[in-house]
């Protein structure tokens, strides 16, 4: 008598064939090469595949596996092109790679969740081709998407690149020369052992949709999310105040969920691939940790530009600071003046 297939055995092959119809979907083929044989279409030195591979923020590949589809020829022959039309150098490269690598390896992260919690909540959890189906419907969308969204914010930076080229600031200062944002939660560990997963989902996605929308509506561009905190920079103070007092008025719930605190210093930054650095970024952390709950801390050089303008503000000094690095750091709370 002939025995049947094993179950755990069918199982695991279509768990399997499912892989490999979504890496073909998203890898526009199979993987057929080895690291080798990529090397040699490309002509670069193992050295440099290995350390951009890496860049990119993907897992190494031994040298026998064949775990590279033409995507990846491609991907790297494009590199390849930017570096013999002098759009910048290896070093350079190499940073894009990670800037990219890391950005986008959260957005897959994010959408691979995305598609799991869809099926589980369809109930086909356990089926692979349900699985398939969501990432072959779901992909093409969320690709054109992010493309025309890139494409739009490179719109809006340009824009503003050459409005800066065409105009530059009357009184010399620097285009870099901007009010950098810090907005936390406060009591976000304390408050996170409380609620269940469900309402800390709501309570973030809450406080990140309300963030963007404040920060975009007045100008500003947020330079990172970081779990319970964001980063943004503003290039007006109007604008940068603006923004503090009205995440301060419009993330809370009914409830008055998550009370939050803002740190804001003015001054030269370093932009690099989206992010900033400098000193000016570290006063402005320092500030907001140092906040009352729904408060506004800023530094002496903003509390300055702030009496330049015609703001309704309410200034007061507070003590001084004791900050490794800043002997003399005097920060000032404001509040808006309303009626």
């Amino acid at each position: 008598m002939t025995a049947g297939p094993d179950p755990a055995s069918t199982d695991s092959e279509r768990w399997a064939r499912a892989q490999e119809r979504i890496e073909d979907l998203l890898l526009r083929g199979p993987r057929t090469m080895t690291r080798g044989e990529v090397q040699q279409r490309t002509g670069f030195t193992p050295e440099h595949t290995a350390r951009l591979w890496s860049a990119l923020g993907f897992p190494a590949t031994a040298d026998d596996v064949r775990g590279f589809a033409e995507a990846d020829v491609d991907a790297l022959e494009l590199s390849g092109r930017l570096l013999e039309e002098d759009t910048f150098d290896e070093a350079e490269e190499l940073a894009v790679a990670r800037a990219l690598g890391q950005g986008l390896g959260r957005l897959a992260e994010w959408q691979a969740t995305l598609v799991r919690r869809t099926i589980a909540a369809a109930g086909k959890a356990d089926d692979p081709d349900a699985i398939v189906e969501a990432v072959e419907a779901l992909v093409p969308t969320l690709e054109e998407l992010q493309s025309y969204v890139w494409r739009r914010h490179l719109a809006v930076t340009a824009g503003r690149m050459l409005a800066t080229l065409a105009h530059p600031p009357e009184d010399g200062s620097s285009e870099n020369r901007v009010v950098v944002g810090f907005a936390d939660i406060v009591g976000f560990t304390s408050l996170s052992r409380k609620i269940d997963e469900v309402e800390l989902r709501a309570l973030l996605e809450r406080f990140e949709t309300v963030c963007t929308e404040v920060v975009a509506r007045r100008h500003g561009r947020i330079v990172k999310t970081l779990g319970d905190e964001i980063l943004f920079v503003a290039e007006r103070v109007e604008d940068a105040v603006d923004i503090a007092f009205r995440l301060h008025d419009e993330v809370p719930d009914e409830e008055g969920r998550p009370t939050l605190r803002v740190g804001l210093a003015l001054g030269e930054v370093l932009p690099r691939y989206g992010d900033v650095y400098g000193p000016v970024v570290n006063i402005a952390s320092r500030l907001t940790s140092e906040a009352r709950p729904g408060t506004v801390l800023v530094d002496e050089d903003l509390t300055e530009a702030l009496r330049a303008t015609d703001l309704d503000l309410d200034i007061r000094a507070v003590p001084q600071l004791s900050v490794r690095g800043y002997r003399h750091l005097r920060p000032h709370v404001i509040r808006e003046r309303r009626g």
